[in-house]
């Protein structure tokens, strides 16, 4: 599929999704909730949360009296495991496969209910994370994987740690204190239905490039969301960068290795709650900046390739900054009161600045719930990434590749393709595997080698263990 078709196929998906919406707003309805949810499609059932039984089983959560007693009282227990096998078969840089995973255990406290703070909330996680990443050490693409993959440093992390405070009527929502700016922008409920990073939780060049920080490698930040309207909101920040907390256990608190800022915008339009709407969707229009500084792709301090003749890597000062644009929409359910539905979701992400490995990225693909209406949780999930590498990463892997005795340039565009089926077990448990294809790989996690990367096959297995809501706790929020 080459570069047009792939952009081609993301406008239409787009365009298809909310040009009736354009044409003829839906009327107003009862306002919900803009945390994006875990489930593949708003029209998903979710499962119970106030301790009732399963739909699924009928069985009832172990600690079910417990958690709706610690509710009442303002406290919510969160826990969950994310596991993810993959394995290359044949292309890339080498071939072989690795596991990796992330534990997270937290809690959230309802002031309002605790103390009499009113709209007042705390929240906390702690994040273990182990296991080396496939595209790291054996397939070497900028595309990851194992989306899970965010903190190479295997260790209890604090994370998460934060105050947040609602005013008018939860019109306004305050968050500071230790956060990860992925937590807040660029999301679409669809995307986590892959094992990939190429979209989960947001799409991989805005983790990458964009200058954001990630869960669990919290950062100072404040984050402001203000909603106008039942189903409308603008939302800024301002999270400090220090690429020195990865490595850290999350408690030192200090700015002193800060590198710079970042401050991100979004403006959206939604309505996910298949409740209120047949056709649930989203439309994301966004921005960043930051002010930390770049190490060029190509140049070193003198000017010359730092590929071919070694040497620091030249510090770029300017500003890293981009756009974005991202949507979904439901275009399929037999019946208001249906699990069973379509959503087709699509995006692009570009870079405004030539400092990066890759500089846009164009996603679009759709998440079918209930494939089979016995199955009513499960789902049928393909997407299709496209990337495009800036010309310095192209000609530094080409010198850095002569180096070493090969030869051979990088395609410009490379496209990621992942089929994914989503089994809901029950109630908290999921299992995933996936397919990946990726025409034209690079190799920028590997660059010291004289291989050429050929196209790539590779597939995997994902679990993903909402403990606490096994449990009987309040099922937790989509990954960031």
């Amino acid at each position: 599929m080459n570069r047009m078709t792939c952009i081609g196929i993301t406008l239409f998906a787009l365009a298809a999704g909310f040009t009736p919406m354009l044409a003829a707003a839906q009327a107003a309805t009862t306002p919900t909730s803009t945390v994006p949810a875990s489930s593949a499609s708003s029209a998903e059932p979710a499962d119970a949360d106030d301790g009732t039984a399963d739909a699924t089983d009928g069985s009832k959560p172990p600690l079910a009296g417990l958690a709706k007693s610690l509710k009442a009282d303002g406290i919510n227990v969160r826990s969950g495991i994310i596991d993810q096998y993959a394995h290359n078969t044949t292309g890339g840089i080498y071939q072989g496969h690795t596991n990796v995973g992330q534990f997270n255990i937290g809690a959230d406290f309802d002031l309002d209910k605790m103390i009499g703070l009113d709209g007042g909330s705390f929240h906390f996680t702690v994040y273990r994370d182990y296991g080396e990443s496939l595209n790291k050490f054996v397939t070497g693409t900028f595309t990851k994987q194992q989306y899970i993959y965010k903190n190479e440093f295997y260790r209890w992390h604090l994370g998460l740690f934060a105050y947040e405070q609602k005013f008018m009527d939860d019109k306004l929502d305050i968050t500071a204190g230790r956060l990860g700016t992925t937590t807040y922008y660029g999301h679409l409920v669809t995307n986590c239905q892959f094992e990939s990073a190429d979209t989960c939780g947001e799409p991989r060049i805005l983790v990458s490039e964009a200058g954001f920080s990630l869960l669990p490698s919290a950062t100072w930040g404040l984050n402001v969301k203000y909603k106008p309207t039942a189903h409308t909101y603008i939302e800024s920040g301002v999270f400090e960068v220090n690429p020195t907390t990865s490595a850290s256990n999350g408690l030192d608190f200090s700015i002193a290795n800060a590198t710079g800022i970042t401050v991100p915008v979004e403006w959206a339009w939604t309505n996910t709650d298949s409740t209120t709407t047949r056709y649930p969707f989203e439309l994301k229009v966004g921005g960043f900046v930051s002010t930390s500084p770049l190490t060029d792709p190509y140049f070193n301090t003198a000017g010359r390739s730092k590929a071919l003749y070694g040497g620091t890597a030249l510090t770029v000062n300017s500003s890293r900054d981009g756009v974005y644009i991202m949507g979904d929409r439901v275009v399929w359910r037999p019946n208001d009161a249906s699990a069973r539905s379509f959503n087709i979701f699509g995006g692009i992400v570009q870079q405004l600045d030539e400092a990066e490995i890759m500089r846009q990225q164009v996603y679009t693909g759709f998440v079918w719930t209930s494939p089979f209406a016995a199955l009513p949780k499960d789902t049928l999930n393909f997407s299709i990434s496209e990337f495009e590498l800036t010309p310095r990463e192209r000609e530094f892997l080409r010198d850095a590749r002569i180096k070493k005795g090969g030869h051979g340039s990088n395609a410009l565009h490379q496209t990621a393709f992942e089929l994914t089926y989503g089994w809901h077990v029950t109630r908290g448990l999921e299992l995933m595997p996936s397919v990946q294809y990726i025409v034209h790989p690079d190799n920028s996690s590997i660059t010291t080698t004289k291989i050429f990367p050929k196209n790539m096959f590779a597939f995997g297995l994902s679990l993903r263990w909402d403990i606490g809501n096994m449990l009987g706790f309040e099922r937790t929020a989509g990954g960031d």
